[in-house]
């Protein structure tokens, strides 16, 4: 631990926390790292969450460790994070920058990491992000803005320990208060969306890459959202989720093992031989044989209907994998036939977007060394 250096004690369940604090340190070495670039620009990916591998692992904990796992799609819906270096210590968010609490959190993190004493002008755009859908839009910010400043720094922090260093200090922003975040769950997906290579990456442990895939470019990912969901923000959603955490601990507890038999005996297989097919079927019978779409019902309550009314898209191979995100509202589908798919999301009166599956994470735009 640094001199100087404050770590929060976790000892919280549901109470919000001051943006910039540290639950779960990251521990490098004493050594001083320059400053490489002095200004920088990302192109930072956004994940969808496929499934988890076992559910029962994301109840509420007060250290932040959460290990359910994950299986995650990396997309190409792009935020533009540039970083630029001040004459002063500061580290100023643009006025433009949408949620400005989770980037200065985010920066805060890399500064207590690698205790670097420069400031910054941080810009973000993220307008085209979908907030609370099963985007992980929020994770994917604090991501975004982490990995901008450890680039410029030569990334000192290595990929497996930022990735769970951001999982492990995750916070969500509060409306009206800019000072404070909630702390919700954070499996890592949207860092390991960003920082691995791979359109498809798989999460176990506590926030550990485990296996990728390249996904070739006939595949897009179709996404569908309800016209009808209210924009919520985190803590109404997080106090609906934890009257639900009962339905996923009982999903993890009954099907757990027959995941992990899935997960080992079927999709990794299928991810070395690059068959998209076998890895959707574990996507699907988790996602709609063993509750997982009834347990996710909070966020809209149509959802079982509605991804009922969907399932034929992988019952007659429309597309390999069909899914919600996350927890939804969002539903999802990896297919080499887009246009059908989208004419099907259509025809339910979905909002309907298209992109292409990213494997390279994310992508340096430009960057100016420091003198």
């Amino acid at each position: 631990m640094k001199k100087g250096v404050k770590f929060q004690k976790a000892d919280l369940k549901n109470s919000p926390f001051k943006v910039g604090s540290i639950f779960n340190p990251l521990k490098l070495e004493g050594r001083k790292y320059p400053l490489k670039y002095k200004s920088l620009s990302i192109d930072y990916p956004t994940r969808l969450n496929a499934m988890a591998m076992d559910p029962s692992k994301i109840d509420m904990r007060s250290d932040l460790k959460y290990s359910p796992g994950e299986v995650v799609f990396s997309i190409a819906l792009f935020k533009r994070v540039s970083v630029k270096k001040r004459s002063d210590s500061k580290i100023l968010v643009s006025d433009n920058s949408k949620r400005s609490s989770l980037i200065r959190h985010s920066a805060i993190l890399i500064k207590k990491a690698i205790n670097f004493k420069e400031g910054f002008d941080i810009r973000v755009n993220n307008s085209k992000e979908i907030r609370h859908c099963g985007f992980g839009s929020s994770s994917g910010l604090i991501s975004s803005v982490a990995c901008a400043l450890n680039e410029a720094y030569g990334n000192p922090i290595s990929p497996k320990d930022l990735i769970r260093y951001l999982a492990q200090n995750h916070g969500e922003e509060i409306d009206g208060d800019n000072d404070h975040l909630n702390p919700v769950q954070c499996i890592g997906g949207s860092a390991a969306a960003g920082i691995c290579k791979g359109g498809l990456i798989l999460l176990a442990g506590e926030s550990v890459p485990i296996a990728t895939m390249d996904i070739s470019d006939n595949y897009k990912a179709v996404i569908g959202i309800p016209r009808d969901i209210e924009d919520l923000d985190s803590d109404i959603l997080m106090k609906k989720e934890i009257k639900c955490l009962p339905k996923f601990i009982f999903t993890g507890k009954k099907y757990g093992k027959t995941i992990a038999y899935n997960i080992l005996h079927k999709m990794l297989p299928a991810m070395i031989s690059g068959d998209l097919k076998p890895v959707g079927d574990v996507i699907y019978e988790y996602r709609y044989n063993m509750g997982s779409i009834k347990n996710c019902s909070f966020t809209y309550s149509k959802l079982p209907k509605l991804c009922a009314d969907l399932s034929f898209i992988k019952k007659t191979n429309i597309a390999d994998v069909l899914a919600i995100s996350s927890v939804g509202p969002a539903i999802f589908a990896i297919t080499n036939k887009p246009h059908e798919c989208e004419r099907i999301f259509r025809s339910k009166k979905l909002k309907v977007y298209s992109f292409l599956i990213n494997n390279n994470g994310y992508k340096i735009i430009t960057r100016i060394k420091n003198a």
